[in-house]
């Protein structure tokens, strides 16, 4: 048996992809309108506030799986030493090429980082 953690209410899923390129960092936020994960274990959600609290993913526990649905805002944030004109043909070059794109350019893909809010559905379910 395994242990899933569903989101119940829309837009309460933000994944969250950081891009270094030396002591640079970049990221790329993702909001999900629905998203999932199952755990070998029960996560240990005693502590989380549904009404004021975030949590991230990883954080529960070992992930069997996991999957984010309907994806509705997607937002860059740069350092601000890159300036207007550079991030926008960053973009432009990720949204055409992706993770790879940016690798062309000195970027690399550092982590992510999958956050929820609002009430969670917990419930055991077959491996």
């Amino acid at each position: 048996m395994a242990w899933k953690v569903s989101t119940i209410e829309k837009k309460s899923c933000t994944q969250i992809e950081y891009f270094k390129k030396g002591e640079l960092t970049a990221q790329r936020e993702i909001g999900w309108r629905w998203c999932w994960a199952t755990y070998t274990d029960k996560p240990d959600l005693s502590n989380y506030d549904p009404n004021k609290d975030q949590i991230e993913l990883y954080g529960l526990g070992d992930i069997l799986d996991m999957e984010q649905d309907d994806g509705c805002w997607e937002e860059w944030t740069w350092p601000d030493e890159v300036d207007e004109e550079e991030a926008e043909r960053l973009e432009e070059i990720y949204n055409e090429e992706y993770d790879e794109g940016l690798e062309n350019e000195g970027w690399s893909s550092d982590d992510t980082e999958y956050w929820v809010s609002g009430p969670l559905e917990v419930e055991e379910v077959d491996a």
